[in-house]
């Protein structure tokens, strides 16, 4: 009984590897004569017939990359094509040939080729992606795995906030509609785009479109798969809009700094300016050099603007105030000059009042004539800005000066020295008595040298005015700046979102 057994499993054994080795050597001998003998790979399949109808399946992989710099996109597919040649039909295999793929250089097929196409190949991981299979029908199936460079012309004036719609245009190159016609693989035709995702980009549509392009050749058949990318701008509102914004708002800081700070506003001013321009450049290095004014181009511009202006804000109100300041100095030192020269008037001739209605002459001691003369006091104040330390010099050492001379008489035959001035004095006051009323010697002086400090601190306060108000020119520019950059963004930010 085991003998019998053993004997069966070896029949079978047998049989099944001999209907296999059949099936291979007609597998063989089928190919052969399909390749060989009757086939010829220069004519399509029904010439001189019909068109030979071609279906075509586009799974769609992955989009990599979109370039606005190069104007294209980078997209991987799975291609694949269908078409019936009766010259490759076979019977009694009950079966479909799934061929290698250097098979497809022995026989005919589409010249398909991707009109929009910088760069391609397919993949060689691990063997070269292509597919070929035989129906018993002559039916073919033809697919590769293709990564290819493809051009998409896009408008960016609306960027970053721009939709772009890049195409795949697979067309025959050499076969017109009379020989060839297109038509999708099943219901859609093309699968795998809900599936998509990109860095900067959402795919929101897809649209699929079959029709033929004349050229002076003819009429071409040619597939149309468009895909519809909306840009994401998140990233662009992290990298550049909110940068500029705070940047631009920055420079606001300077309508709080007191005008006198001209270093720290100008620096503030100067490095908003370039941090804007740095940013400008950045962007500008990532996109093509294009006439057109792109939206972020208009941000920028407007931000660089408000920047500027805020600089030449400062060198207004710098302008303004100094002028205005040299000028109210100017008139406060001519005032005090004016002063000092008639308080120098009065107190000489009250000094003569008290010397000759005494009875007595003194010496008096003041300024050098020819320095503080009524001339050369008018001279001072006239022209104190070319030389406003020697004139406040002059004034404040005027009433008590260590190198003042005795006052000449105006009447030459008078001439008392200090002596008999003395004597003369202290006679007539024994007589006579203080006069009530009468200013004395001692009186006069202390006045004037009174007079003399106040008018030597007033005088020496102007040289560093202390500045307490505040230009109308910040008050104005602390509301116009920020109403007019939050004018602006509304209307930006609406015209480009809702129109």
């Amino acid at each position: 009984m085991g003998c019998l057994v053993q004997f069966l499993i070896i029949f079978f054994i047998q049989r099944i590897s001999a209907i296999s080795n059949e099936r291979q050597a007609i597998i063989k001998s089928t190919l052969d004569r399909l390749l060989e003998e009757d086939y010829d790979i220069r004519l399509r399949p029904q010439y001189g017939a019909d068109p030979l109808s071609v279906g075509m399946s586009i799974q769609v992989a992955s989009i990599d990359s979109v370039s606005e710099v190069n104007m294209d996109y980078t997209l991987t597919l799975n291609f694949q094509q269908s078409w019936r040649d009766e010259r490759l039909a076979f019977d009694g295999l009950n079966l479909n040939l799934t061929l290698d793929n250097r098979v497809v250089d022995k026989i005919w097929v589409p010249d398909t080729y991707f009109v929009n196409d910088k760069k391609s190949y397919i993949h060689t991981v691990t063997r070269s992606n292509k597919m070929l299979r035989i129906e018993e029908d002559g039916t073919i199936f033809y697919g590769l795995r293709v990564t290819t460079d493809l051009a998409c012309m896009m408008n960016l004036r609306r960027y970053p906030m721009d939709e772009q719609n890049c195409t795949l245009e697979i067309e025959s190159y050499g076969y017109t509609t009379d020989d060839i016609r297109f038509h999708m693989l099943g219901d859609i035709g093309v699968t795998g785009v809900e599936n998509l995702k990109l860095a900067q980009f959402k795919v929101t549509n897809s649209r699929l479109l079959i029709k033929n392009i004349t050229f002076a050749t003819g009429s071409y058949p040619r597939v149309s798969l468009s895909f519809l990318l909306k840009r994401n701008i998140g990233f662009f509102i992290l990298q550049t809009y909110l940068p500029c914004s705070l940047i631009t708002i920055l420079s606001w800081v300077s309508f709080w700094i007191n005008h006198e700070a001209t270093a720290a506003r100008v620096a503030l001013g100067i490095t908003t300016v370039l941090t804007v321009t740095t940013i400008s450049t950045n962007v500008r290095q990532s996109l093509p050099k294009i006439p057109d004014i792109k939206a972020l181009d208009v941000y920028l511009i407007c931000c660089f603007v408000f920047v500027f202006l805020a600089l030449l804000e400062y060198a207004m109100v710098n302008c303004t105030y100094y002028g205005n300041m040299a000028r109210q100095t100017k008139a406060k030192l001519r005032r005090k000059l004016t002063e000092a020269l008639e308080a120098e008037e009065s107190a000489k001739s009250a000094n003569f009042a008290a010397q000759f209605s005494g009875g007595s002459k003194e010496t008096i001691r003041y300024c050098d004539e020819e320095s503080t003369s009524p001339g050369s006091i008018h001279q001072i104040a006239a022209g104190w800005s070319d030389n406003e330390e020697n004139a406040i010099r002059h004034i404040s050492t005027c009433p008590h000066a260590n190198h003042a001379r005795p006052l000449p008489t105006r009447r030459r035959n008078v001439g008392f020295n200090v002596a008999t001035q003395g004597r003369a004095r202290s006679m007539h006051n024994a007589a006579n008595g203080k006069r009530r009323g009468q200013p004395s010697r001692n009186s006069v002086g202390k006045k004037r040298k009174g007079y003399a400090s106040r008018a030597k601190k007033s005088l020496s306060a102007l040289k560093v005015p202390k500045i307490s108000d505040v230009s109308i020119i910040d008050k104005v520019a602390r509301v116009a700046f920020p109403a007019s950059f939050a004018i602006f963004n509304f209307v930006y930010w609406t015209y480009y979102i809702f129109f």
